[in-house]
């Protein structure tokens, strides 16, 4: 465990052909139906839960097992969407043949920073733009939200997990390494001692690293069809840092009609757009990976190696229609050349108008030659509010005839779940803000990444990399990706320059149609809440229902956790004259039943807030009362669930309030 920690925050690791080899493999939860794309209709099921290998029973305990593999090798990553109601699932780690599990922890607490593993290396996916405040144990009541694990788990002679109850989405990453390799079998004795390492690596995972210096780069107005290019030092070396200062003014469309150019000993290996490159897509919003940065000021850096043997060229050259303010520098180290070294490649495809139906699967790249995949930058627009991230990951390495990597959904390969999150920043994973907040709204840009820190894809002859397109819309949308990889000398790939596509003009987000607000509403998001249980947590939601729409798309979410929890919140009355007051609020499966009043008065019936799915309540009346100084101050109390209700039984939520 201690070489493949050092080798996560070892820079110069990637650029190297990796020494012992190893071959990368997934489990995950996907459709068994998706055998053959000769068969559109099951190669685009979408039953991506509720699958595994088999069923056993270990010291008395029904387990189903979820991966499987004989030989030395190593886990590198678990994604996992948490669900309330799975938080006493128990995951079990079995090493070596051994009948007693290594390894036996709640599988939701275990990937969220809630157990043994602290973040970075397991994180939520969720709205956190401050790459540091993931050294923070998130909330427990997050649910819904995407847990991921990379702490890597090395075993000697096989591995199988396990899970006690029926197993719902997952999916896991990990190498297997030539027989014969030696490798320490994972031990809790081995992961204790190892605490300090492990917090250390934490630290330079998470740490600010922009970088190089905040010297000012000199800029020069590019016009279109023109470049600025940059010959680097000669003899063997690497590109240690590339800074790319452009003017926000020039935003977003500096973004997608700059493209960055490299060539290492007259080969060219990169042509992406600045937007796809650095992680943004086509907004200006921060972004803080392992191996980029974005600020909003306009200053882009990356960190990714760039080896080469004699010479190097960089360049920025403008397809746009416009000119553009930007400025490049680029540092460089020492490099020792040797049959281990590998060039950096950058590429990028991007297709616009493409029909979702019927749904196909679209290609990232395909690659000949020998390398590793290390990850990609997806920017997708979409015209329609629904859910445009059906589909799966397919990767045939090696001239396979079927993928050898088939997950369970684009958000779920991106490290996220069900589209929930706005924006997040980790080292392995990105999101800058997207256009349209919130569940159930999709319309615009969307920007995710994945880096594969050490969930590298190596291959010796060939790699294709699909994602499958599988919108709930019936509609048109536009995909583009940045690729990344290193490969030896030679190497070929099916990407050419798109300048054409790349100088397309940027979209605006179209307006949502779906978007209400009932009139007179006071929002329940935007009023003060001046008393409340102790330690009650509350947030704001933003457009998650099945049936109906909160007014201005948001509402008040209170995780109330038992009975007796309860929010006061003072409603302003302008004239201090009695009011009819009529609350609308959301009914869910994990809703408890309510009571409200006013004033110290009980107001309404007791509401019984359980839906099997997320709906609005529609209005719900109070009553009639008059207001004290100004106020009518609305408190809102748990006072049981309904039998039905699962997970935690006890949520509520607040809509908005009319007064008449």
């Amino acid at each position: 465990m201690q070489s493949l920690l050092s080798e996560m925050v070892n820079r110069d690791a990637v650029a190297q052909w990796p020494v012992p080899s190893y071959i990368c493999k997934q489990a995950s939860s996907h459709d068994r139906l998706k055998t053959s794309p000769a068969d559109p209709k099951t190669w685009h099921s979408n039953k991506d839960f509720e699958q595994f290998i088999r069923t056993e029973d270990n010291e008395g305990r029904h387990e189903w097992v979820i991966m499987e593999d004989n030989g030395p090798g190593a886990i590198t990553r678990i994604w996992l969407p948490l669900n309330a109601e799975k938080d006493n699932q128990i995951v079990r780690f079995y090493f070596d043949g051994s009948p007693t599990p290594s390894m036996a922890v709640p599988f939701n607490a275990l990937l969220s920073g809630r157990s043994i593993v602290p973040p970075p290396f397991a994180f939520v996916g969720w709205n956190d733009k401050n790459v540091r405040g993931q050294k923070t144990t998130p909330p427990h009541e997050l649910h819904g939200v995407s847990g991921d694990l990379y702490l890597p788990i090395p075993f000697a002679r096989s591995c199988k997990v396990t899970l006690d109850q029926l197993p719902f989405y997952y999916i896991i990453d990990y190498r297997m390494y030539q027989a014969g390799t030696a490798v320490k079998t994972f031990t809790m004795a081995d992961y204790q001692a190892l605490r300090p390492d492990i917090e250390r690596i934490g630290d330079v995972l998470t740490a600010d690293t922009n970088l190089t210096s905040r010297n000012t780069i000199k800029t020069l107005r590019l016009a279109p069809g023109a470049e600025v290019s940059q010959n680097l030092p000669g003899g063997a070396a690497a590109v240690r840092n590339l800074v790319v200062q452009i003017d926000p003014k020039d935003a977003p469309q500096v973004l997608r009609s700059t493209i960055l150019e490299a060539a290492f000993d007259g080969e060219p290996t990169v042509w992406c757009p600045l937007g796809e490159f650095f992680g943004a897509g086509a907004r200006l919003h921060p972004v803080q990976d392992w191996w980029r940065t974005v600020s909003e000021d306009g200053r882009l850096t990356s960190r990714w190696v760039m080896p080469y043997r004699r010479s190097a060229r960089l360049a920025l050259r403008n397809v746009g229609t416009k000119a553009v303010t930007v400025g490049l520098a680029a540092t460089t180290g020492a490099w020792h050349w040797d049959e281990r070294s590998l060039y950096f490649h950058a590429n990028w495809h991007g297709e616009f108008n493409m029909k979702t139906r019927p749904m196909f699967d679209w290609n990232y790249l395909e690659a000949q030659g020998q390398g590793i995949y290390v990850g990609d930058t997806l920017t997708v627009f979409t015209p329609a509010p629904d859910w445009y991230g059906e589909g799966d990951e397919r990767v045939y390495i090696d001239g396979e005839t079927a993928p050898s990597h088939i997950g369970t959904g684009t958000e779920d390969y991106y490290g996220y779940a069900w589209g929930m999150a706005n924006y997040f920043n980790s080292p392995f994973i990105s999101m800058p803000e997207r256009d349209s907040p919130g569940r159930d709204n999709w319309r615009g840009y969307t920007t995710t990444s994945r880096l594969r820190l050490l969930d590298g894809i190596p291959f010796r002859m060939s790699l294709k990399h699909d994602m499958e397109v599988w919108n709930w819309a019936d509609t048109q949308v536009d995909y583009a990706v940045g690729t990344f990889w290193y490969a030896r000398p030679g190497a070929q790939q099916n990407r050419s320059p798109q300048p054409r596509e790349a100088s397309v003009v940027v979209r605006d987000a179209p307006p949502d149609p779906r978007l209400v607000k009932i009139a007179g509403a006071l929002e329940f998001e935007a009023l003060p809440i001046i008393d409340r249980s102790p330690g009650l947590a509350t947030q704001i939601q933003e457009g998650g229902l099945r049936t109906g729409q909160w007014s201005g798309n948001q509402q008040l979410f209170v995780t109330a956790n038992k009975v007796g929890d309860y929010v006061e919140i003072p409603i302003p009355v302008a004239n201090n004259q009695k009011r009819k007051i009529t609350l609308y609020g959301t009914k869910s499966y994990d809703y408890g039943i309510l009571r409200f009043s006013i004033n110290g008065q009980t107001a309404g019936a007791d509401y019984d807030a359980y839906s099997a799915d997320p709906v609005a309540t529609g209005p719900i009346e109070l009553g009639t009362f008059e207001p004290h100084d100004g106020k009518l101050v609305l408190r809102v109390e748990v006072i049981g669930s309904n039998p039905a209700s699962r997970g935690n039984r006890y949520y509520f939520g607040l809509d908005c309030v009319v007064l008449q």
